[in-house]
């Protein structure tokens, strides 16, 4: 058993490495890999989603058996319950991942998640979460659950998810840089327009300017007016804020040309009627994303140092005096944050990090991550 255990883990990490060597959007690699994790894991829904380290917000996400029309009440009970195995505390452990029955002693049900969310409106009774880590940051999540008639999650099938994590984290590394490759220098939106929308009490777009529905439909809106999953959530997070809880309205997202941007919610001041929110949406800065950059690359903290001191445009001698390191040090660091993230010189360091378009593709990590992927399959 043990022996076809392995056998399993193996083929699946050579599968869930080539489908992030391939380049694969973040959606079609979360799908196909589901498929394999499924092999692994049989389950009956599942959820894997990209995912703002700091507000802990989902803002692209796969889902099979299961839908997303309750986004807003998962949300809500993420970010207000105290939970055992929320994906900030799984962020500290070792293996990334938790199995929610073995955190509670009164049973599934006596979480407000499965009691309130999974098993009223879906069926679902067990569940395992884990988390994609890259540079020691949360950058993904993964759920997966069953039906109460199937037994639950085992420690063994645990460990076997916690070991798909780094090809898992690679597949997360390698769609970024190809939507970051996408044609087009330019996103095609009028910047100077102001991108603001406005949302009803129940959570439906009232208003809308030309230049937010532009962005809107850059971070996966669907037909009809649906609002993709980062708008409806930092809304929900808005509205709890106003509640008296301690959450963040504010997420950083990345669209499918491989921009990023950031999207702040707050009450309409002054609104006599019922409830309503405003969304603004604009590109971010070097400054609001370098971090969440440096994590995909996997870049270590020491480096990072190094890094940053390069974008403020230090020179070598300067940036050793500030690190108190030797000269041959920064160099060594600047070496192997090249090699991560693809580029060959400074300049090219700086394009990467600081232009959010096709244009700093040029030197994106695309054989870099290829290479590693090479080597995961051996």
């Amino acid at each position: 058993m043990a022996r076809r255990r392995r056998a399993t883990l193996e083929w699946s990490r050579r599968q869930v490495a080539g489908l992030a060597a391939d380049g694969l959007p973040w959606s079609d690699f979360a799908a196909a890999s589901r498929e394999v994790i499924n092999h692994m894991i049989p389950h009956d829904a599942a959820v894997l989603s990209l995912v703002d380290p700091v507000s802990g917000i989902l803002t692209d996400t796969f889902r099979t058996g299961l839908d997303d029309s309750l986004d807003e009440l998962f949300i809500r009970l993420e970010l207000t319950h105290p939970d055992p195995i929320t994906m900030t505390t799984l962020t500290g452990r070792r293996d990334g991942v938790g199995i929610l029955a073995d955190h509670v002693p009164g049973g599934p049900h006596s979480t407000p998640r499965v009691r309130e969310l999974l098993a009223p409106h879906f069926d679902l009774e067990h569940e395992m979460r884990s988390v994609v880590r890259s540079g020691g940051s949360m950058v993904a999540a993964c759920g997966l659950y069953r039906a109460p008639h199937r037994p639950g999650f085992t420690v063994d099938e645990a460990a076997s998810l916690s070991a798909l994590e780094d090809v898992l984290a690679a597949g997360v590394r390698r769609s970024a840089a190809a939507a970051a490759g996408v044609a087009g220098a330019r996103s095609g939106v009028d910047e100077a327009e102001a991108s603001v929308l406005v949302l009803d009490a129940e959570g439906r777009a009232s208003g809308i300017t030309t230049t937010a529905q532009a962005y809107l439909e850059q971070l996966g809106g669907g037909e009809g007016g649906a609002l993709p999953a980062p708008v409806r959530m930092v809304a929900e997070a808005s509205r709890l804020r106003q509640a008296g809880h301690a959450v963040s309205p504010f997420v950083r997202a990345r669209t499918r040309t491989g921009r990023w941007l950031m999207l702040r919610a707050a009450p309409l001041s002054g609104d006599p009627g019922p409830s309503r929110t405003v969304v603004t949406v604009e590109p971010a800065s070097a400054e609001h994303t370098i971090d969440l950059d440096l994590d995909l690359y996997d870049v270590t903290p020491r480096e990072r140092m190094v890094v940053r001191e390069v974008v403020a445009g230090a020179g070598t001698t300067a940036i050793a005096g500030r690190l108190a390191i030797s000269a041959y040090t920064v160099q060594d660091h600047l070496k192997s944050a090249f090699r991560k993230v693809g580029v060959s010189s400074r300049r090219e360091l700086v394009h990467v990090l600081t232009h959010h378009d096709a244009r700093g593709a040029a030197f994106g990590p695309i054989a870099t991550v290829r290479q590693e992927m090479l080597r995961s399959r051996t």
